[in-house]
């Protein structure tokens, strides 16, 4: 059986209204601004990776030297500030211990 577009559209629309009211993709939504807002608004980020880990609501921030995290370490307050979403925040530094921004 084949479903006509006039019979698709309405399946479609209802499916677009659900997943746009899903608390997972609003969840989703809001970690993405997230991440966009910190690589604007700290400049030191940009270079770093970026990961959120579902199991505690936190963000990784990979730093691939040990001087850009003192950098972001330093911006501590601004970064907590942006992400204020995240649980638990933490700048991994190469060769280094993690550094906890947020607990």
């Amino acid at each position: 059986m084949t479903i006509g577009t006039d019979e698709q559209n309405p399946l479609r629309s209802r499916l677009e209204t659900e997943l746009d009211s899903s608390q997972w993709l609003q969840a989703f939504k809001a970690i993405n601004r997230l991440l966009q807002c910190l690589k604007a608004d700290i400049a030191a980020i940009q270079d770093c990776e970026l990961k959120w880990d579902t199991s505690c609501n936190g963000l990784v921030i990979h730093c691939p030297a040990a001087e850009i995290a003192q950098q972001l370490r330093s911006q501590q307050r601004e970064i907590v500030a942006i992400a204020r979403y995240a649980d638990r925040i933490t700048l991994v530094q190469p060769n280094g211990s993690d550094i906890i921004l947020k607990a």
